[in-house]
C-alpha cells in the first residue's frame, strides 16, 4: 500500500481504518503475509499507521515537484495484526 488520503471532514469516522483492513484482507487472500506503507514524514496523520500497529522501519528522500521530501515506511510483518 502506498498511502491513503481522506478529506479532513471524513477523517475520524473509521473510513481509513476500514480501507487498511480491506487491504489486509485482500493481501491475505492473495497469499501475502506482510505489508509496507510509505508516508511523508511531515504528514501529521502518520500516527494513524502507528495506531494500527505499523512499525517504522525505514526512511528515504524523494523528489516531488522539485522539492526534496522525507518519507517513512511503516511495516507489518504479519498483516493479520491489522484485523485484530
Amino acid at each position: 500500500m502506498y498511502g491513503i488520503y481522506i478529506l479532513r471532514e471524513w477523517q475520524k469516522k473509521g473510513i481509513g481504518r476500514e480501507l487498511v483492513r480491506e487491504t489486509a484482507r485482500r493481501l491475505i487472500k492473495d497469499g501475502f503475509d506482510s505489508m509496507l506503507v510509505w508516508v511523508l514524514a511531515d504528514n501529521p496523520s502518520r500516527a494513524f499507521y502507528e495506531l494500527l500497529g505499523g512499525k517504522q522501519i525505514r526512511n528515504k528522500s524523494i523528489a516531488i515537484g522539485g522539492a526534496e521530501l522525507e518519507e517513512v515506511a511503516y511495516g507489518w510483518l504479519q498483516v493479520d495484526e491489522i484485523l485484530r
